[in-house]
């Protein structure tokens, strides 16, 4: 029996005060966020006008976000705390825009590149004077816990120029590739999971999980590359293949059939994007590491249910 195909990724939602009258929009972003991500209190400038924008995906127990506002101010009050808890860790990666962020009467000041990790029920303010592009991941504390052997910080933890810490280059890869962008790659849960687990747990994650996330990452940076090899991985990440192969069958895969899913994913994206009406499927196959074209074709039909010719057709009719 053939496992029935996955189902087509979803794509993200996206949110903006555009055609929001003036007056309404602080609402209105308060409203989608208590919905899609956090529920906080906004305030702009006195005499600011308010622009925002929100991409969002939700995938099962962790929800994403790609951000971009105009200057105002946010805070997590314990109010809304006690009737909007999420039991969630918060992280976010400043891509542009210097902000300030204080909790338990501390302040700090954070830089583009910049990655902030906190408890989302803890009560905290952010503010933005020029405005902010950034990435969110909101992640159940619970899956932190079993994941990581230990709970959410007890404070927020800021890592200076977040991309050089390969947890956060690695969440960043992925958030940034599935959120707000054309040819959106649809990322793996699991993996955010570990990624957040070992960034958060300081030092306390079980090696099994730091070593997944770490293979995980370096996979995303050298998925497009049909040299890409488990010796190479393990190699990278400091283990032999045969602890590289028992960390994927901990999650009940294997490295060929996890590489694999996580290409047929950006091929997905790829013939799904604006560019697939000038596209074909053996030039996607190519980009994303196949070596043969009948073998994309068979895997990713076997995946998705439909064949890449058919998904790029439906993508170009409706560009």
């Amino acid at each position: 029996m053939h496992p029935a195909p996955a189902a087509a990724p979803r794509p993200a939602h996206a949110f903006s005060t555009a055609h929001v009258p003036s007056a309404d929009r602080l609402r209105a972003w308060e409203e989608h966020n208590a919905a899609a991500l956090i529920a906080l209190k906004c305030r702009t400038p006195e005499g600011e006008d308010f622009r925002a924008r929100e991409d969002n995906l939700q995938l099962g127990l962790v929800h994403l976000a790609r951000v971009r506002t105009t200057a105002h101010m946010v805070e997590r009050p314990a109010d809304l705390i006690e009737s909007r808890p999420t039991g969630s860790v918060a992280v976010y990666l400043s891509l542009r825009g210097d902000s300030v962020f204080e909790q338990a009467g501390r302040r700090q000041i954070l830089r583009a590149g910049d990655l902030l990790a906190c408890d989302a029920d803890g009560h905290f303010a952010r503010g933005f004077g020029n405005g902010l592009e950034e990435l969110a991941v909101r992640v159940d504390r619970h899956l932190l816990s079993g994941a990581a052997g230990a709970p959410a910080p007890g404070e927020p933890l800021i890592v200076r120029g977040g991309e050089t810490n390969p947890y956060g280059r690695a969440i960043a890869r992925l958030v940034g590739r599935a959120v707000g962008v054309e040819n959106a790659t649809r990322p793996d849960e699991q993996a955010l999971v570990d990624l957040v687990s070992a960034l958060v747990s300081a030092g306390t994650t079980r090696p099994q999980v730091v070593h997944r996330a770490l293979a995980c990452a370096h996979i995303e940076e050298r998925l497009r590359d049909p040299r890409l090899s488990a010796p190479e991985v393990a190699d990278a990440i400091g283990i032999s293949v045969r602890q590289l192969t028992r960390v994927f069958a901990d999650v009940g895969t294997t490295f060929p059939r996890y590489v694999l899913g996580r290409r047929l994913e950006l091929a997905h994206g790829l013939l799904t994007g604006p560019a697939a009406a000038v596209s074909n499927t053996a030039t996607v196959a190519a980009q994303c590491g196949f070596t043969s074209a009948p073998h994309f074709s068979q895997t990713f039909h076997a995946r998705f249910g439909v064949t890449a010719g058919e998904v790029r057709r439906t993508a170009a009719r409706r560009a």
